[in-house]
Order: structure tokens, then sequence, then C-alpha cells
């Protein structure tokens, strides 16, 4: 019987400072771990080739560090960086679309993580790979070769992979739930662990705008739902409650199920609040880029969401928490509700007034679990959710999330095991135990802790330096 099967988005699929390529270090393969199974052949995990999809940022610093060392000066910027760039974006376009990343894989089975970033709730049950293939196909310019092009369609490149590896014609329409009806009947599933709807709420903080879907949207093409970055909460309703139902029926009735909350995704410092926080409020005037802040930010030129757009973000966020809520709840006894998202609430430190003591959230996490001696806690500086800083190579602020300022680091994915593997313990699933994890080992595999790229320095002071032609590259980038 599989002991572990995954479903979710990025998330759950282990994505850090801007690519999937560390699946070996997801949350679920950490918990998989900590139960006794091998991975990746216990617990089965796609692989990716190079630096993954669809651009990793910490690679990419890497490869510049070998070539311009540790600080880049002004005439770098202008006439080496840019083409190192596109000689780092050119190789993973090269590797996915006509290199290995697009041949078909020896594996015929199913992964157990058959997470996918990107992933809404909707696509679960909608996304297969003949669809993944009709968008690429749609997608792919006629330019073959793009100046500064990543590879066409990268979500979808990694859901063909992830949802059928070997390219199989008799699998193009399988979905998630198809591939987890296939484990099931195939192994049987005893644990299922589900983490999604971020992805319903992300874009607006990755593109600091609101394109609000509206309540009479009804069209089951996925890239038309794409348009939109906030989905209405009564389509979502109506999309959480069509996974459960064919997750119910692709599982037995002894499956235990463990079904995360959303994150406020405010929090993560892809964005930078902007503005005097008032006295108990949670919320400033403007949210900017990560490299925002009171002295580069001008409201009316650079990208921004407005403190009221913020709020309406987190309520649609509560709503979205509302429904999983109600449908975990009336799912039956097998399904058990893990409130993640509530942690980072708790971990957040500009919205909880913690500026000045940004080490006391993660602290008063583990207390309130009576753990005072965490090994998170015995690092120094103790990892907080703000922005990662270095200065010289070292961590000196931050820790948590990843250079992509949305995802964790892997340390960050650790907390979410903890939280998953203590309700798993609570109703009883043999070998679990949060104190399992192997901190040591996620510790040191944490590569941004143990060693930040030195470039991340200079990356984030040119930006600071320069955030209204930055927050230009973005928009063209993005």
């Amino acid at each position: 019987m599989a002991k572990l099967v995954a479903i979710g988005d990025s998330l759950t699929q282990g994505f850090q400072s801007g690519a999937i390529l560390k699946t070996e270090w997801s949350f679920p393969a950490m918990i998989a771990r900590s139960l006794g199974l091998s991975v990746p052949t216990d617990f089965r995990i796609p692989s990716f080739f190079g630096s993954g999809l669809p651009i990793n940022i910490e690679e990419l610093l890497r490869f510049m560090e070998t070539e311009l060392g540790n600080k880049i000066s002004p005439d770098e910027w202008i006439l080496r960086f840019p083409f190192l760039l596109e000689q780092f974006i050119d190789e993973v376009e090269d590797l996915y679309e006509r290199g290995r990343g697009r041949k078909p894989s020896v594996f015929r089975g199913q992964f157990h993580n058959l997470a996918v970033w990107g992933f809404r709730v909707f696509d679960t049950f909608s996304i297969n790979s003949d669809y993944c293939d009709k968008v690429i196909d749609e997608s792919e310019g006629w330019i073959e070769d793009d100046f500064l092009g990543l590879p066409n369609a990268p979500m979808y490149r990694t859901a063909r992979i992830v949802l059928n590896p070997a390219k199989e014609g008799a699998k193009g329409m399988w979905t998630q739930i198809e591939n987890l009806q296939a484990i099931n009947d195939a192994e049987g599933v005893e644990n299922l662990i589900i983490w999604l709807g971020a992805n319903d709420c992300l874009g607006t903080v990755a593109s600091l705008s609101l394109k609000e879907m509206p309540s009479t949207f009804s069209s089951n093409d996925p890239e038309k739902r794409g348009r939109f970055n906030l989905t209405h909460p009564d389509i979502f309703k109506q999309d959480y409650a069509t996974f459960i139902n064919k997750i119910k029926g692709a599982i037995s009735l002894n499956t235990r199920v463990f079904v995360g909350t959303i994150p406020y995704v405010t929090i993560p410092p892809i964005t930078q609040g902007i503005g005097k926080l008032p006295e108990n409020s949670k919320y400033f005037n403007y949210y900017g880029r990560f490299f925002a802040n009171e002295n580069n930010f001008n409201p009316f030129f650079n990208s921004k969401l407005t403190g009221e757009e913020s709020k309406k973000i987190d309520e649609a966020v509560d709503k979205f928490n509302q429904i999983i809520r109600s449908e975990v709840s009336s799912a039956g006894n097998n399904f058990h509700l893990v409130d993640v998202g509530g942690i980072l609430n708790n971990l957040a430190v500009k919205r909880n007034h913690l500026s000045n003591s940004p080490d006391e959230p993660l602290k008063a996490y583990y207390r309130s679990l009576g753990l005072s001696d965490h090994p998170l806690l015995r690092l120094y500086p103790i990892p907080n959710t703000l922005l990662l800083k270095t200065q010289d190579g070292t961590r000196i602020s931050g820790g948590l999330f990843s250079l992509d300022s949305v995802h964790p680091s892997t340390i960050g994915y650790g907390i979410a095991a903890e939280a998953f593997l203590r309700k798993m313990q609570e109703v009883g699933v043999k070998d679990a135990n949060p104190l399992h994890l192997d901190w040591r080992q996620i510790i040191a595999q944490d590569s941004l802790l143990q060693s930040p790229p030195a470039l991340w320095d200079d990356i984030i002071n040119g930006a600071e330096r320069n955030s209204i032609l930055w927050d230009v590259i973005f928009k063209v980038l993005g």
C-alpha cells in the first residue's frame, strides 16, 4: 500500500527560488522520510533536468558569480549581465524545448507526489497531458529560439512530466485525480495530503494587480480562467466541492486525508509594505515589489497594490478557507484539516508589529508547541519571514522564504512538514511524529542557509537604487 500520496501546487511540489527542481526536499518528501519511507523509491517523485523550470534564481546567481565574482561593477551591469542572463536562460530553453527535458521518461507509473506548481483548484481535475500538449504547441511563437525567452508554457511542461511522464497515449486524458485513482487501484492509499488554493489568489501579489474573476464566469478552459488572478469565492466554492467529490471517488473510505488551509499571500516578502502601519492595523498604505522601501517608492511610477486591495485579497483568502473548512468537515471522518495558513499568519513580522524583534514570531510559535529548544531557534540569526538579506555571502535576516520571496526555503518547508505530521500523529497514523523530522539534514540541505549566493547583495542593492527601472523589467518579464 502507498503510505503517502500528495496532491497540490507549488507549495506541495517543493518549488523554490523561481523553479521546480529540489523535489526530494518538498515537505511531503520530508514527511515520507520521517515515516521510514525511502525517497524516491517508496515515495516516488518526479525529477527535473538542469536547473529546473522555469528559472532558478539561485542557480542563475551562482552561475553569475563564476563569471563576475562577488560584485557586479557598473559597466558589468550594462556590458556583461544581460548577455550572461541570456546565456543561462537560453540553456534552459534549449533543454526543455529541444533537449532531453522534452523527451518521454522511461518511468511508466504514477508519482506519489502529484503536485504541479501553478495549479489552481480547478486545474486538478481539468488539466491533463493532452491539454498540456495543446497549450505548449499553441504558445510557441514563430521565433523558435527567443532572446531572453524561457521555455514556453513552463507550467504545462511541468504538468506533462508529472501527469504522464512516459507520454503514453492511453494516459493523455489523466488529470491528478485519475493518477490518484490509478495509485489507489494498484496499491491502495493509506494517507493523502492536499494543499491547494493559493494560486486562486497568488497572481495578485506576483503582478501587483487585481484582476477579479466575475461571479458569472462560466468557462471550463483553464487558460481562459488564467486571465484572472483572483477567483471569485462563489466559483472557488464550486471548484472545491467538485474537487473533494472527485477525491472521494478516487480513494477508499479508509484513506486518511489531510487538507491544508491557504496562507495569506500578502504576508510573504514578494511585496513590501510602504507607508506607516497604523496602530492596530494589519495593512500599509501601499504594497510594492520586494525591493521597494520608503526611500525609493513612488506611487505614481512604481507598480503597487493599495492597502484596500490587499485587504480585499485577504478577505478572499478568508472566504476560501471557510469553504475548505466546510468541505473538510462534511467530507467524512477520514478528512482532517491542517491550518498551515494560520501558522504563516502567526510567523508574520511586520503585520504583527514586530519589526523591532523579528526573532520573536518563530520563538513564540515554538514556545506554544512546548519546543523552546527547537533546532531552528539555535540558528543565528533566528530565521524569520522577512526578505532574505545577506552581507558578504552571510545571511543577516530572513531565511524562511527562498529567493523568489513567495515560496518557502527548505527549512520553511520543514515547518509545513511538522504541521502535517502533528495532525497525522493526532489521528493515529503509525510512525507519524514531528519530532522524527531530521532537522540536522533539512538544515544541511538548505543551500540558502548554508551558503547564500554572494551576488544576492548586489541584486537587492541594485534594485533598491533603480526601483523604477527594475519595475519596468519585471513588467516586461512578467
